[in-house]
């Protein structure tokens, strides 16, 4: 069965809150106008399967890089969106 492909998140419009986190899972306010929300929603620990840009510092991801996924079942409308872990490490110490 072939799947479409979310569409990357409009950054300038994405707000998020970070309401729960571990060393391996975060969970996420997200509200993206005109496009989706999710109160809660579960994002995963795991290795960037593309390229992409970070939703929190901008900066650019590579293959391969360690980010945080949104982690839900049937992929959710944010399914191509990443947290670098390198710039919620940032974050964290602030």
């Amino acid at each position: 069965m072939r799947t479409k492909k979310s569409p990357a998140p409009d950054l300038s419009r994405v707000q998020i809150q970070i309401l729960e986190q571990s060393e391996n899972t975060l969970v996420i306010r997200w509200v993206e106008p005109g496009r989706c929300h999710y109160g809660e929603q579960r994002w995963r620990r795991r290795s960037a399967n593309a390229s992409g840009t970070c939703i929190v510092s901008r900066r650019a991801i590579r293959r391969g890089d360690a980010v945080f996924r949104p982690a839900e079942r049937p992929a959710p409308a944010n399914a191509a969106a990443m947290i670098s872990v390198e710039a919620f490490e940032g974050l964290q110490k602030k």
